[in-house]
């Protein structure tokens, strides 16, 4: 039987002592891409902290039964400093920079990495730009291109498609499905109708965890898993929007 490249087993967290996620198992394996979903205040960025070891456990375990992988993140784009002063360039290139304090320079090798990257998200013509003079779908671009530098197994993305337009929303998805032949995502959105089509599989957080093995949600089963819906519209296109309600 294949493993998991993730295992939570009976996971039990939350900030102080509040509780917030409770007993919650799920697997992700090799190639995977779990869209996981949840209304504000439910706990799927609670979960993603947990995952990347940020967040400590009340109880339960969190494992990597093939080793630990290769881990890229891409963070929301609020708890991005944008006037911090770093070119494009240099924050793709932070990627593949080791965590000491003393980071040494790019060599070639990595260098023409940062730049291959860089034309496959259209953002050679801003590599000496500041971040803080990108569009949001620019930005995202750079932090998407900076989390996959280094060819992780598996890639973590919280809400990517805020403050973003609709036209890079489909190129972003476009992007992650040609990803996922090469490593396991998890994809964490609010806006079920935006996401079903192009994830495999779907994880329902909402203080617990309810996993689905397939793409296709209805609405009888999200009233099961306490998951309330509003229908709102991106442009002409409506979309199922989870709402945001208290535990």
């Amino acid at each position: 039987m294949n493993k998991p490249l993730l295992k939570l087993k009976d996971v039990t967290t939350g900030y102080f002592s509040e509780t917030v996620l409770r007993n919650v198992n799920l697997d992700v394996f090799p190639n995977d891409f779990v869209g996981v979903i949840g209304p504000n205040g439910g706990g799927k960025t609670t979960m993603v902290k947990a995952i990347l070891g940020i967040l400590p456990l009340f109880k339960g375990s969190i494992t990597f039964p093939l080793g630990k992988p290769r881990m890229g993140y891409l963070p929301q784009v609020s708890s991005i400093d944008k006037s911090f002063p770093i070119t494009v360039k240099d924050l793709i290139g932070q990627g593949l920079k080791s965590k000491s304090v003393l980071m040494p320079r790019l060599n070639r090798e990595q260098k023409d990495r940062v730049y291959q990257l860089m034309a496959e998200a259209g953002l050679n013509k801003f590599a000496q730009k500041p971040i803080g003079e990108l569009s949001g779908g620019q930005l995202q671009k750079a932090l998407l291109s900076r989390a996959i530098i280094n060819e992780p197994q598996l890639l973590i993305l919280d809400e990517p498609n805020t403050f973003v337009d609709k036209g890079f929303e489909k190129e972003l998805y476009q992007w992650l499905q040609f990803l996922n032949k090469k490593m396991a995502i998890l994809l964490v959105s609010h806006d079920i109708g935006t996401i079903s089509p192009i994830v495999k599989t779907i994880a329902c957080v909402n203080g617990d965890l309810h996993y689905h093995p397939s793409n296709q949600l209805t609405e009888e089963i999200l009233k099961v898993y306490n998951c309330p819906v509003d229908i709102i519209a991106h442009g002409p296109v409506p979309h199922r929007v989870l709402k945001e309600h208290n535990l």
